[in-house]
C-alpha cells in the first residue's frame, strides 16, 4: 500500500524544511496525536541528517505506546528525507507492522511551499481482510498530520519580509 498526500503551506520552502527536517525531533509541535517527541542521537547521523531519528510518545504514559522513527535518507539539496516508523509498546490490535515515509518540501512561489508525504505502511497479517477500510482511513489520518503541519507553520513560523525592489519609473529628487 502506498499513500500520497500533499499540502500547500503559506510559508517559504526553506522555513518549512527547517521545521520538517532540522527540527525533526519537534514533531509534537504539529502532530496532534504526539504529546511528546525527542531526538535520537542528536548530531550528524550516517545520512547527514541533524539526528538519527526521533522517539514519539503516543500517550502521556511514559511506559505507553510509542513510535521510533529512524531517518533512512536525507537530502538538504532536494529538501527530502525518508524515515522508518517502528511501533514500540503498541497494542497487538494496531494493524501496522511498520511504515516507511518519504517527505519532501518544494517551493511553489510567492512564499508558499508544498509538502509531499508518501507513506508505505506494512500491515500485520490479521489486517489484510480490513485492507479496503484501511485504504480509506490511512489517507485521512495522514491528511490530518499534514493539516497540523500547515496550521502550526502558518501560525508559528516568523514572517519573512520579501525584498523590496525599486520601481525604475520612480525618480527621487534631493
Amino acid at each position: 500500500m502506498k499513500i500520497r498526500k500533499n499540502v500547500i503551506i503559506n510559508k517559504p520552502a526553506d522555513q518549512v524544511w527547517q521545521l520538517v527536517a532540522h527540527q525533526f525531533d519537534k514533531a509534537h509541535l504539529w502532530m496532534g496525536p504526539i504529546p511528546n517527541s525527542v531526538a535520537i542521537n542528536p548530531g550528524q547521523s550516517d545520512t547527514g541528517a541533524p539526528m538519527a531519528g526521533r522517539m514519539c510518545d503516543l500517550s502521556d504514559d511514559p511506559n505507553g505506546a510509542k513510535v521510533k522513527e529512524i531517518i533512512t535518507h536525507f537530502s538538504e539539496a532536494q529538501r527530502s528525507l525518508s524515515f522508518d516508523v517502528l511501533p514500540v509498546n503498541n497494542p497487538a490490535i494496531v494493524p501496522i507492522k511498520q511504515n516507511h515515509v518519504q517527505m519532501s518540501v518544494r517551493s511553489v512561489g510567492d512564499g508558499k511551499s508544498e509538502v509531499i508525504w508518501i507513506a508505505s505502511p506494512q500491515l500485520k497479517l490479521f489486517a489484510y481482510p480490513f485492507y479496503p477500510l484501511l485504504r480509506l482511513v490511512f489517507p485521512l489520518a495522514f491528511g490530518k498530520l499534514l493539516q497540523g503541519l500547515k496550521d502550526y507553520a502558518e501560525k508559528s513560523l516568523p514572517e519573512v519580509s520579501q525584498p523590496q525592489t525599486a520601481n525604475p519609473q520612480q525618480t527621487s529628487v534631493a
